[in-house]
């Protein structure tokens, strides 16, 4: 993996946990409703979400690396 790839990366992980910690916090301002915990509870309730999540991220790193 180049410098280049490695920066895309690092941006893609930047912008994956602004994501995620805003939408931590919106849960939290505007109250834990259902639809803002539901990808969550996929996550702890099917053992199968962590496997395609981790497909997800294998695929992205070898797509970034292979390139």
């Amino acid at each position: 993996m180049n410098r280049t790839d490695s920066v895309v990366l690092a941006i893609a992980g930047v912008i994956g946990a602004t994501v995620l910690a805003a939408v931590v916090v919106a849960a939290v301002v505007f109250g834990l409703e259902a639809s803002a915990l539901r990808p969550f509870m996929l996550l702890v309730g099917e053992p199968f979400a962590w496997i395609v999540v981790a497909a997800l991220v294998v695929a992205a790193v070898g797509n970034v690396y292979l390139e």
